[in-house]
C-alpha cells in the first residue's frame, strides 16, 4: 500500500507544530490515569476482558498439558501465528473497528462492535471503551468450541493454535491499555507502541494501525514519520456523521 495515500508532505505554513497538536488534542492522560506499577495492574486484571482471557488460557493450557502429544507441529504453529498476528491485528483494525456504515435506501447497516470503536475515539481516555467488548468473547468462545470439536485426531494442535492466538490477544488487550494510561514499563518497545498508538488517535486515525506489534504498518507503509503527517480533523469522529 502506497504511503502517498496516506500523508502529504506538509509546507512549514500549514503543518501544525507539536505544541498545536498537543493544544487542539492533548496526548496526555487524565490526572485520574493509573500512574504505577501496582495500580496500572490492579486496574487491567480488574476489567473482564482480561478476566475471561485469563481464564481460558489457564483452563485450556491445563487441556492442552493433558492432551500430551507435543511435537516441532506445536512450535511451528506458535511461531506462524506470532508472524501472522501483526497483520491479522491491522485487518481487524482497518476494516472491522473502522468500518463505515452503509446506507441502503432507509436502511443503514452498521455493527456493535465498531461502534463501541467510534466511541473509544470520541473518548480516548475512557477505559470504558478501551477493552475489547465481552460479546467479542462470546463469540471467540463458540467459534473455539467449533474449531475443537471439528479438529477430531488435530484437537491438539488446534488447542495449541486457540492457545498461542489468546495469548497474544492478550498482549494486544496490555499494549493497547498502556496506551490510554499514564504509567507503562521502561522499555522502548512499549514506549514506542504507545507512542504510534496516540498518533492514531490524536495526529491521523488513517495511520498506525498497529497496536500490540508495528510490523504490519511497516510492511504496508502506514507508519511514515510523524513529522510528514499534518494532523486530521477526525481522529475524534473518524469522518462519519452521526
Amino acid at each position: 500500500m502506497s504511503l502517498r495515500m496516506h500523508t502529504r508532505r506538509a509546507t512549514d505554513r500549514d503543518m501544525p507544530t507539536a505544541q498545536d497538536t498537543v493544544q487542539a488534542n492533548p496526548m496526555r492522560p487524565p490526572a485520574d490515569s493509573p500512574r504505577t506499577a501496582k495500580d496500572a495492574w490492579r486496574v487491567f486484571l480488574l476489567h473482564p476482558s482480561p478476566q475471561i482471557l485469563l481464564a481460558i488460557l489457564v483452563g485450556g493450557g491445563a487441556w492442552r498439558w493433558q492432551l500430551g502429544g507435543w511435537s516441532w507441529l506445536d512450535a511451528a504453529i506458535a511461531f506462524g501465528l506470532w508472524l501472522a498476528f501483526p497483520f491479522i491485528e491491522w485487518l481487524i483494525h482497518v476494516h472491522v473497528l473502522h468500518f463505515k456504515p452503509i446506507r441502503l435506501g432507509r436502511f443503514t447497516l452498521d455493527f456493535y462492535l465498531p461502534k463501541t470503536h467510534r466511541r473509544h475515539h470520541a473518548e480516548p481516555w475512557s477505559l470504558h471503551w478501551t477493552f475489547v467488548p465481552r460479546h467479542v468473547h462470546a463469540w471467540v468462545l463458540v467459534s473455539l468450541a467449533a474449531l475443537l470439536w471439528l479438529a477430531g485426531p488435530w484437537r491438539a494442535q488446534a488447542l495449541s493454535a486457540a492457545l498461542v492466538f489468546l495469548l497474544l490477544g492478550l498482549h494486544y488487550e496490555w499494549v493497547h491499555y498502556l496506551a490510554h494510561i499514564s504509567w507503562r514499563p521502561r522499555m522502548a518497545y512499549y514506549e514506542r507502541r504507545v507512542l504510534e498508538h496516540r498518533w492514531h488517535h490524536f495526529r491521523n486515525e488513517r495511520l498506525w494501525w498497529g497496536v500490540s506489534r508495528g510490523l504490519g504498518d511497516r510492511v504496508l507503509g502506514t507508519a511514515p514519520d510523524v513529522k510528514d503527517v499534518a494532523r486530521s480533523d477526525h481522529t475524534t469522529d473518524l469522518g462519519i456523521k452521526r
